[in-house]
């Protein structure tokens, strides 16, 4: 098989995982993290957390429910307590439990709120922007399923395989047929 067989079949393996990237890579220029974490729901300044000793009570609704009012611009609707991780979850990297709050924006699109259920702490605000960004990142990083592991092995393997693509494409470029 010639270099230039070669070059072409690897280049029809590779080309669509060098669509996603790409893809993705643009998603990513073009939205700011702070509007994907949710930042812009906060009504001041996140504040540093001060680690108080552990309550063992969980919150009220109506607590839960206050603090929110009272840190963003958010509207709280229901609640439930999330005690099992889920793997690819939005809470993820998260201690357990949390408070899952189901809340509106000012434009009525609907986004999760995950609290700690014992200082009321928002340890994440979830959008719709925030899922796109999340299945971006698993399509950038090749890791479909938990959105983790930057350092998986089919990442690895297709960033060589690109790399020998673009080098064997170069080298074409400039050798005669």
């Amino acid at each position: 098989m010639s270099l230039r067989s070669l070059h072409k079949y690897i280049s029809l393996i590779v080309s669509l995982q060098l669509l996603l990237w790409t893809v993705s890579g643009i998603y990513f220029s073009f939205n700011k993290i702070e509007n994907v974490r949710g930042e812009q729901y906060y009504k001041v300044e996140k504040a540093p957390v001060i680690v108080k000793p552990a309550v063992q009570e969980k919150l009220s609704q109506e607590s839960i429910f206050a603090i929110i009012t009272e840190q963003t611009i958010l509207k709280p609707i229901t609640i439930e307590l999330v005690e099992e991780p889920k793997k690819g979850s939005e809470y993820r990297g998260r201690d357990l439990p949390l408070y899952k709050v189901l809340a509106k924006n000012t434009d009525g699109e609907e986004l999760n709120i995950y609290q700690n259920p014992y200082s009321g702490e928002i340890v994440a605000i979830r959008s719709q922007q925030w899922r796109i960004w999340d299945l971006m990142w698993g399509l950038h990083i090749m890791d479909w399923f938990e959105r983790d592991n930057i350092n998986n092995i089919l990442l690895k393997v297709f960033s060589f395989i690109a790399l020998f693509t673009a080098i064997t494409g170069i080298v074409l470029f400039f050798k005669p047929k």
